[in-house]
């Protein structure tokens, strides 16, 4: 029979050791907590189409750039008023028409992408294609946005390809028992400053990964554009640790 809907999925890899170790799938589009282990279990996301976020017919696919920006940033879970963990819901219905009636015509949404370390604020990514759960399901995201959209607001995905968050019970580290699969071996894939992965974007498998990642959100989300977080641990291989960036030629 067919995977149903929000199924909770593992795979097992057998590494060259012959461990066997259950891993989250990489592409897995959604990520549950169990509150029982504490650790993340991927979820089958293909709810019936009575489920399923019908995109609004007159409402733009993508938004165009405005020739000049307004960016409000924000992180769901921390708009609401209560002292509690915010909805994409709530964010739709309560923040963003305050968004619109102050004159923005961008909004900036960290922590979209699932990272099982809640105070990282975002940054520790453990499941690049799969929104944050703690808010809400994928449908509510498209809704957030194509009601962002309907507002004449431009949706910028604060997106995280710098690094990766260093669990490997829920994220990409060591997904194969390596070190060396989607990031830098020894020292070199490791953010001292962080305590996270850094992607080898010289392999062409990590650079499909990441680009596919991007391709996802703006297809299934709709995303407008992206903000890159930590573009200096991407560009320079001392990641920016210890380093200033005044703009004196000697540095």
């Amino acid at each position: 029979p067919p995977i149903e809907h929000a199924s909770k999925i593992k795979l097992v890899v057998v590494s060259e050791g012959g461990m066997h170790l259950e891993r989250i799938p990489a592409w897995t589009p959604f990520a549950v907590q169990n509150p029982e282990t504490y650790l993340y279990d991927g979820v089958f996301w293909d709810p019936p189409t009575e489920w399923k976020y019908a995109w609004k017919a007159d409402t733009p696919t993508h938004m165009k750039k405005p020739k000049s920006l307004r960016i409000y940033e924000c992180h769901v879970g921390m708009g609401s008023n209560d002292p509690k963990v915010g909805t994409y819901a709530e964010f739709a219905e309560n923040v963003l028409p305050q968004i619109k009636h102050l004159g923005y015509n961008a909004l900036q949404i960290m922590a979209i992408q699932e990272h099982a370390y809640y105070a990282s604020f975002g940054y520790h990514v453990t499941n690049f294609f799969a929104v944050s759960s703690r808010s809400g399901t994928p449908e509510d995201v498209k809704m957030l946005i194509d009601r962002a959209h309907e507002m004449g607001i431009y949706v910028l995905m604060d997106i995280v390809h710098s690094h990766a968050s260093s669990n490997s019970m829920d994220g990409l580290n060591s997904f194969d028992g390596t070190d060396h699969q989607y990031f830098h071996g020894g020292e070199q894939g490791y953010h001292t400053g962080w305590d996270s992965r850094c992607f080898n974007y010289g392999h062409w498998e990590v650079l499909r990964f990441l680009l596919s990642n991007i391709r996802w959100f703006m297809d299934e989300y709709h995303f407008d554009g992206f903000r890159y977080d930590g573009v200096t641990s991407m560009l320079y291989k001392h990641h920016g640790i210890g380093m200033g960036f005044t703009g004196n030629y000697n540095e």
